[in-house]
């Protein structure tokens, strides 16, 4: 009775379409692959809020420039990541508001590092 089961089982896996690659994003410009970036600090912070992991161990992806005087943080990825905790919807829905608004806030691209200091408003 065991291998007939099996069998059956095994063919209904065959019928399946078994395309699972991975998903991938095509990024055409630095100005898309920071919003995706920040989109995805947000989802993951999200999530963190959700698991119970306090802020302060999150703060660490908004830093800008570390020094043994002192530390500079992005102003717009603190904010992100402080609405993240408050967030009461999915955390996609958080990534896809994160994303619309970081593309609709600039419309020239620049240098990654540029943006991490200029995107003060969120």
């Amino acid at each position: 009775m065991k291998t007939p089961c099996n069998m059956l089982l095994f063919t209904a896996l065959l019928t399946i379409p078994s395309y699972a690659a991975p998903y991938e994003i095509n990024l055409s410009n630095q100005h898309e692959e920071f919003c995706y970036a920040r989109a995805m600090i947000g989802l993951d912070s999200v999530i963190n809020s959700r698991l119970g992991v306090p802020a302060e161990h999150a703060l660490y992806l908004a830093v800008l420039n570390h020094s043994p005087a002192t530390t500079i943080y992005s102003k717009s990825l603190l904010k992100t990541i402080w609405d993240a905790y408050f967030w009461q919807e999915t955390p996609h829905s958080y990534a896809i508001k994160v994303f619309y608004r970081c593309a609709t806030e600039q419309t020239t691209p620049r240098s990654a590092k540029k943006d991490w200091l200029i995107a003060e408003n969120y």
